[in-house]
């Protein structure tokens, strides 16, 4: 890494290069980085999440998720995810309002990837998720 970078956007571009060679703690410094240069980076709060989430570290994920949608309420990825980490932590009633949030910002996607995804399990019988999921 190029500790001489003040580029935000270096930083987070370094970072997906990290995430691509399967590095997730050099990543997650890199978009650290781009956080600390450009604290409303919400692009960076949101991969720095999604690193923490792969490495099943799911309570500093959903920080970063929250820090993301605070700056961009509109981000149905970093709602998406952040349902899924509260999933895997069987936090019920948590992940069924991310998902709820994600549902209604983009149905099409994300009705379709909660269907697939093993980690919503738990939650298939539950009626606010089936009346969820029909949209």
């Amino acid at each position: 890494m190029n500790e001489q970078l003040q580029d935000p956007d270096q930083w987070y571009q370094q970072g997906i290069a990290f995430d691509e060679q399967g590095r997730s703690a050099n990543a997650i410094a890199c978009y650290s980085k781009a956080i600390e240069l450009q604290a409303d980076y919400y692009e960076a709060w949101v991969r720095r999440g999604l690193a923490l989430m792969l490495l099943g570290d799911f309570q500093p994920a959903i920080a970063n998720f929250n820090q993301a949608v605070a700056l961009k309420m509109d981000l149905d990825l970093a709602w998406y995810l952040k349902a899924y980490c509260h999933a895997q932590m069987q936090a019920d009633d948590f992940a069924l309002l991310a998902l709820q949030k994600a549902v209604a910002l983009n149905p099409t996607q994300w009705i379709e990837m909660a269907l697939r995804e093993t980690a919503f399990d738990a939650l298939r019988t539950d009626p606010r998720f089936q009346v969820l999921m029909t949209g």
